[in-house]
């Protein structure tokens, strides 16, 4: 229960006044729950007798029972609540180390398993924090009581009833520990169909498009078969194990009156303690079930809590110490190499680029233009000594400075479900989402837009245009007054006028040092500075009239498209 011990020390002691609390209305419900039975034991005894005082007794077991619900209501808020408040501290924990990670994490990740793991596992570890341990806590006052009034009682009774209930604890235990393996196999399962939900959601234009509905329903039955059938193994192994501590309770019920009657005949006990006794034994059974209900679920969310730590304990952004520069920088590249795995996408770049320039990079498809941009935002870590932010090594700058010195536009960008609004400004007030729309070159748009900038644009996106979703994209970045804009082939799917007015647009920010990736030439052409790229090297650098100059792959590039214009 190693996961669960940590657990505990991180989110539940902090909470201990609220524990302790209701330690003690637990410890108040067992203790008057065990003297019911012997205000019933005195009062049938005096009922035998023909003495007073029976009426008496029933009144206290009126009082006391009122007391028992009091107190066991009291119990339940004072355990539930603190459970609450350790599942929110964890779920919020769990959600922002997600955001910390990076994306090779992700690459390893099934999305729907992680969902799983922020959703189902976390209301798991709640369950512990909350039910499990209000009834460990009621399971052991429940023996302390119960059994030490019994043995006050009879010692012979007590061991008749307690032989059964070992012998079924014993068989019991066998039973959850294959439910726990189980269990952690049906997380799996739940985490693999959910992801193949999330999948269908998300593609389902093209699964009707290609007409391929049955092949995906025919996985995810397949899913639901596998998680089908573990889930009937677990119900036949709590079919066969949960009921055992009932039998037990029944046989300890038969031993009692079959040992106990012989006693009363004896003398040795009187026929109000041995009922007394009886509803002792129907007290202790209670949360002696409720043991073989509580011990899956101390399983489970040890599974859970296993499955979250193994996210917890994943590395996140190293984060360095220097503070990131607050103006244009010149970039530094000195034999930067990067692999993908074992995969060679970079290969010994060296140059420099200046502070305030506007670089532009050019290649063919895989030739590791978008792969550079990843490792100058450091979406992926540079090898160290490669890259040089104004002669500082980028992994010794902090990282969450250095990011929010960055104006960032991936070549595929997401776009939330969320109004326009939100996508570009995340908050920001409307004059500042306005004036970023426009220099997008997105306004005009925007205003024929049914609902302007309040307008939803789907999952994804989906609601736009290619060229409308890049533009939202870019404005999100212009919003930000970086130094640093990386923008990867953030023009691709616009007309040649709108192409003109956003290079302007970018060129006219001073303030920043500018690396464009543009498959189209037309955009590189008022660059200070271009990269040529071939299969991970820089295969050529220098103005665009220098590198149509002389034969080369860019100049290749800008006949063939000189051509098809």
């Amino acid at each position: 229960m190693k996961f669960t011990l940590r657990f505990s020390r991180a989110y539940v002691v902090p909470l201990w006044r609220w524990y302790f609390v209701g330690t003690l209305a637990l410890v108040a419900t067992n203790y008057l729950s065990v003297r019911v039975p012997m205000q019933m034991a005195r009062g049938l005894d005096l009922l035998r007798a023909g003495e007073p005082g029976a009426a008496e007794a029933a009144y206290w077991i009126a009082l006391l029972g009122l007391g028992v619900i009091l107190a066991r209501t009291l119990s339940r808020v004072w355990f539930f609540t603190p459970g609450r408040i350790a599942e929110f501290n964890l779920r919020g924990d769990f959600f922002a180390h997600l955001l910390h990670l990076q994306p090779e994490f992700y690459a390893k990740q099934v999305t729907g398993d992680l969902l799983a793991r922020a959703t189902s596992d976390v209301t798991f570890a709640r369950a512990f924090a909350g039910f499990a341990l209000l009834q460990a806590g009621n399971v052991v006052g429940s023996m302390l009581f119960g059994v030490g009034q019994m043995l006050a009682l009879s010692p012979t009774l007590t061991l008749a009833v307690a032989l059964p209930c070992v012998l079924a604890f014993g068989l019991m235990q066998i039973a959850t520990r294959q439910i726990m393996r189980l269990q952690r196999q049906m997380q799996q399962q739940l985490g693999l169909m959910s992801d193949d939900l999330l999948g269908a959601f998300s593609g389902v234009a093209t699964i009707q498009g290609f007409n391929v509905e049955g092949v995906f329903q025919s996985r995810l039955d397949g899913r639901a078969s596998d998680l089908r059938r573990t889930s009937l193994a677990m119900t036949r192994l709590r079919a066969v194990g949960f009921p055992l501590l009932g039998v037990a309770g029944g046989i300890a019920t038969w031993g009692v009156l079959f040992v106990g009657g012989g006693a009363v005949r004896e003398g040795t006990l009187t026929a109000g303690q041995l009922a007394a006794f009886i509803a002792l034994v129907a007290f202790i059974v209670m949360p002696l079930r409720m043991l073989g209900w509580l011990l899956p679920v101390l399983q489970r969310s040890e599974a859970s809590l296993e499955r979250i730590y193994a996210v917890l304990d994943a590395e996140p952004n190293r984060p360095g110490a220097l503070p990131s520069p607050a103006r244009a920088p010149s970039i530094e590249l000195r034999g930067l190499s990067f692999l993908y795995g074992e995969r060679p996408v970079l290969r010994e770049l060296s140059t420099t680029l200046p502070a305030g320039a506007t670089v532009g990079i050019y290649g063919p498809v895989g030739s590791g233009k978008s792969t550079l941009l990843r490792v100058l935002s450091r979406l992926e870590h540079p090898p160290r000594g490669t890259v040089f932010i104004d002669g500082v090594d980028v992994l010794d700058l902090d990282l969450d400075a250095y990011r929010a010195a960055l104006c960032v536009v991936p070549q595929a960008p997401f776009l939330f479900s969320e109004t326009i609004r939100e996508n570009v400004g995340f908050g920001a007030p409307e004059e500042r989402v306005r004036t970023a729309v426009d220099a997008a070159s997105l306004g005009p748009d925007v205003g024929a837009l049914p609902d302007g900038l309040g307008t939803v644009v789907g999952e994804r996106g989906i609601a736009l245009s290619g060229g409308q979703r890049q533009r939202v994209a870019l404005a999100r970045a212009l919003l930000r007054d970086a130094p640093i804009v990386l923008l990867d082939d953030v023009l691709s799917a616009v007309d040649h006028a709108t192409e003109q007015e956003l290079i302007a647009t970018l060129r006219g920010r001073s303030g920043a040092t500018r690396l464009v990736v543009s498959h189209r030439l037309s955009a590189l052409v008022h660059a200070d500075f271009i990269l040529v790229l071939d299969a991970g090297r820089l295969v050529d650098q220098g103005t665009h009239d220098e590198l149509l100059s002389r034969p080369g792959a860019y100049r290749d590039a800008w006949l063939a498209q000189q051509v098809a214009a």
